[in-house]
């Protein structure tokens, strides 16, 4: 299923399903406890999926390239690579550290590992780890005229998604935005070293 066409009815058992599953735990969640949750009939599910895997499968891969395209909004408004860098860095943090849903669990895992019962989705992990440093890497090159000659345009997109993933570990451990935000504004230093006065 790819999706980018589903259509609504079938976006919400996606997002009904992937928090569900987060939460309790894919063993422990059953497709009648997805039915339940959404107050559909059973034959709906079933009609979109046949089994458990597929369904698991198909709303994390929702979930990922959602809140992927989510984190990346950022580049798109600024042309500053500096501001552009920021403000994906400001939105995962307040992704993160939203603890009125359990999104910001969910794009931790994400970003920082799996565990064996999700190696079917190894692959979209992946994609959007290197998802987020292609962004990077595109926003840095399109400003290089504005970085010194000979910057390592590569590395810093890597040190940036490297910081992505410590915000991440961070907040999993506790840490408050405000402490994760100052994280951030320590991190631009870094940029700021390499552009041009």
């Amino acid at each position: 299923m790819h999706v980018e066409t589903i259509s609504p009815d079938i976006e919400a058992m996606l997002e009904a399903s992937v928090k569900m599953f987060w939460k309790r735990g894919y063993d422990a969640t059953s497709l009648d406890d997805v039915v339940d949750a959404m107050g559909v009939p059973h034959e709906f599910v079933e009609g979109a999926f046949s089994n458990k895997e597929e369904l698991y499968a198909a709303a994390t891969r929702w979930y990922l390239q959602n809140y992927g395209r989510r984190l990346l909004s950022g580049f798109a408004m600024h042309s500053n690579c500096c501001d552009a860098i920021r403000v994906a860095l400001y939105e995962c943090v307040d992704v993160l550290c939203d603890k009125t849903e359990s999104d910001g669990c969910l794009l931790s895992s994400g970003l920082l590992e799996i565990s064996t019962q999700d190696s079917i989705l190894t692959r979209e992990i992946t994609d959007l780890r290197n998802t987020m440093v292609v962004a990077i890497t595109r926003k840095l090159t399109d400003c290089k005229e504005s970085l010194k000659t000979g910057t390592d345009i590569e590395t810093l997109a890597r040190f940036y998604a490297a910081t992505l993933q410590g915000l991440a570990s961070q907040c999993k451990d506790g840490a408050k935005k405000e402490q994760l935000y100052r994280v951030v504004d320590m991190s631009m230093k870094v940029l700021d070293s390499y552009r041009i006065n």
